[in-house]
């Protein structure tokens, strides 16, 4: 289990109400100068709490300082402003002269997601937290403050993206507490925990899910040892969301989630100049994610390694797990910082989920995939249960040519970025030691495609598959330039036209235990390989 060593946060003695300082609850009146008036005489006293009571109080920025907890009330709600003036812009955090750093410094700070304008903000400072029974409604679907609403008012797209203010952002502090809050209708990211150490957030609730108006649920963003737990995610993007701008994301624990969202589950990048290490997620519920569940990308030549993922339920997800090592990074480093990045050691355990199909009907799967010379390495699939909720007809499987797959190694990383796949499992290509263990795929309605395909792969292990095939479909497993691969302990119905196809310039195939003797055709060798490319190891009497 990860260790973490978080903080006690005990609340400060010294009490500040905001209406002693001027607030007024009415919804109307700008609140900003009296609540920054109470924190800052809390610090003055060396430290205390902020007490929003009960009532709603419409503000701007609100800066948060060292030794100062934010605590709303029953009742309370922080509202935010609907004129951008209102949120200051705030210095872009000062670079060091890490790798992550240097490979963005010439597109600095322009192009940096730092939270330049936000309701809640903290910059360097330590021992603070925001707790309580309240709300904090940022009113991101306002005209004023939503995306598509200033985009067709003439704001220039960057603007429209990035002058929209955050829920809550905290910049290089350490020791911080976020607990019990709901955060309602951001304009932008929720919650932002950018070069952070030490984070704890616990039991807070979004409700933040309109498309183009709200984005992702948390982002946890280059920091380090961070807790994540009992959290409610319903966003408009990416619930759930690792990113590694400036240096790399370690350390971090998320557990008893639950979540919806209309982008990804959970996903790590895009943003991966740095890397991900030593983080572990675990019972995590996820329900009605338009992309996939599980993202793992590394995009902008970091390291992800180190992760394991176990105990997630899906219900209704465009796609399981999708895990990407791309080289989108070419498009705008500089040659001497040009890197493709690594994707390893990386542990998927215990998942079941129900996939559903996109409204334009393309057959699409679980993928991992790096790139040419770049293989992804290690990982594990283990006690995977995937249902499919569409099928797919032979007319379509045969439509899908595995040559025609491109690379994509400078697009934005998504699990539709490939198009159509030809396996309604998962497909595989660029990748070295891959294992998957215990993995049975349910389709609901006759799905003609492969279950498997592996394409320019190294040491894969097949070893519990369970699925039930339709007569003339793909054969269940497809290995194409596959150096290495052992399949075992594999139950398909006997259905099955053929059960592995071998082609390309594949070697070293072992098949063994398995139970395919109502099979028709147990392997098909493409012409041009010997026939001792493929061991098949009869089962014992």
């Amino acid at each position: 289990m990860l260790a973490l060593h978080l903080p006690g946060f005990a609340a400060s003695a010294a009490v500040h109400d905001i209406r002693h300082y001027g607030a007024v609850s009415d919804g109307v009146t700008l609140n900003t100068s009296a609540i920054n008036h109470a924190v800052n005489a809390a610090v003055q006293a060396g430290g205390g709490t902020v007490v929003v009571p009960a009532g709603r109080f419409l503000t701007g920025t609100i800066y948060l300082r060292s030794h100062v907890t934010l605590q709303l009330e029953a009742g309370a709600e922080l509202l935010g402003s609907t004129e951008l003036g209102d949120y200051p812009e705030s210095p872009a955090p000062a670079l060091d002269d890490s790798v992550p750093a240097r490979r963005i410094r010439h597109l600095y700070p322009e192009n940096l997601e730092y939270g330049r304008h936000s309701l809640i903000y903290a910059a360097g400072q330590e021992n603070v937290a925001v707790v309580g029974a309240g709300r904090i409604n940022g009113q991101g679907s306002h005209p004023n403050l939503s995306k598509q609403a200033l985009r067709q008012r003439g704001v220039p797209e960057r603007d429209a993206y990035l002058k929209r203010p955050y829920g809550l952002s905290f910049v290089g502090c350490v020791d911080v507490k976020v607990s019990g809050v709901t955060l309602v209708d951001m304009a932008f990211w929720c919650q932002d925990y950018l070069n952070c150490e030490r984070v704890e957030v616990t039991g807070v609730t979004v409700d933040s899910r309109k498309n183009d108006a709200n984005n992702d649920g948390i982002d946890i963003d280059g920091s380090r040892q961070v807790r994540v737990d009992n959290c409610r995610f319903n966003s408009g993007d990416d619930s759930i969301c690792l990113k590694a701008n400036l240096r790399d994301c370690e350390d971090v624990r998320i557990t008893n989630c639950t979540l919806s969202s209309l982008a990804n589950g959970v996903k790590f990048g895009t943003a991966s100049n740095g890397g991900f290490r030593n983080i572990r997620i675990s019972g995590i519920t996820m329900h009605d994610v338009n992309a996939a569940g599980l993202a793992l990308e590394i995009v902008d030549g970091g390291t992800m390694e180190d992760v394991q993922v176990s105990d997630i339920t899906m219900t209704n997800v465009g796609a399981a797990v999708f895990v990407r090592l791309g080289d989108r990074g070419r498009r705008w480093m500089k040659p001497e910082d040009r890197a493709v990045g690594t994707v390893r050691n990386i542990s998927i355990s215990r998942v079941t989920a129900t996939v559903f199909c996109p409204a334009d009907a393309r057959p699409l799967a679980s993928s991992i995939a790096g790139l040419p010379g770049h293989p992804v390495e290690n990982i594990t699939l283990r006690d995977i249960r995937i249902t499919n909720l569409r099928g797919h007809t032979l007319a379509e499987a045969e439509a899908i040519s595995l040559g025609e797959i491109g690379e994509h190694a400078e697009d934005y990383p998504e699990y539709s970025m490939y198009g159509p796949l030809p396996g309604y499992g998962f497909f595989i290509r660029h990748a070295r030691g891959i294992s998957i263990q215990n993995l049975e795929i349910v389709c609901q309605e006759p799905d003609f495609r492969s279950a498997i395909v592996c394409d320019r792969a190294e040491d894969i292990s097949i070893d519990g598959l369970r699925t039930t095939v339709q007569p003339g479909a793909q054969p269940v497993v497809r290995l194409h330039d596959v150096k290495g691969a052992r399949l075992t302990g594999t139950r398909v119905s006997p259905d099955a036209t053929t059960f592995l196809r071998v082609d390309g310039e594949s070697s070293g195939v072992l098949l063994r235990g398995n139970d395919l003797k109502n099979v028709r055709t147990v392997v098909s060798l493409d012409q041009g390989l010997p026939v001792g490319t493929v061991t098949v190891v009869p089962d014992s009497p």
